[in-house]
């Protein structure tokens, strides 16, 4: 094999295993990213909307009802988990009936209880999520581990091959000369 071929091989194999290292580091930063932002995205728009509830119900002002119907127009859009959708409804319920006028405090008590269930399914699914994205930054790391390792290796093994594939045809060369 001419020593020409022998370079390009040795150093398209080191680009190639670059390439490939990468590839496998960069599929489990966006994996993990997309991860976290499901968690952003899905969970904890809920709470904060949920919260803006809770505020609102505690307000006196005339705007706290419109934003606190406002908070539930976005929730409705929300509805993420299992569960989710069927609390949400009850809230709506609970809330067209105060609205009508229905102030008692069993009212205002099951609206808080429908609240503080939504918040309760979302931060366990952010619980959840959050390890799921923890299992799979660890398995991350161990295939990126893995693959450095054997790109190492190989990138050790053509650095000693290598160089003796191109001297000695230049040492006989030399020698037959």
């Amino acid at each position: 094999m001419k020593i020409k071929v022998k370079l390009t091989l040795g150093i398209g194999l080191l680009f190639t295993m670059i390439i490939i290292l990468g590839v496998v580091g960069g599929s489990y930063i966006k994996t993990i990213k997309s991860d976290t932002e499901n968690i952003l995205v899905d969970n904890y728009i809920t709470l904060e909307y949920t919260r803006n509830m809770l505020l609102a119900l505690e307000d006196d002002r005339e705007k706290a009802l419109s934003d606190f119907e406002e908070n539930l127009v976005k929730q409705e859009n929300n509805i993420t988990e299992t569960g989710e959708g069927e609390a949400t409804g009850q809230l709506r319920l609970h809330f067209d009936q105060y609205k009508s006028g229905s102030t008692t405090p069993t009212i205002l008590k099951s609206i808080r209880k429908e609240i503080f269930s939504i918040m309760d399914m979302n931060m366990q699914a952010i619980k959840k999520k959050s390890r799921l994205a923890e299992e799979k930054a660890d398995s991350a790391i161990i295939w990126i581990a893995i693959t450095g390792t054997t790109c190492f290796l190989i990138a050790f093994f053509v650095l000693i091959k290598l160089p003796s594939n191109i001297v000695n045809p230049i040492k006989r060369l030399t020698a037959g000369i």
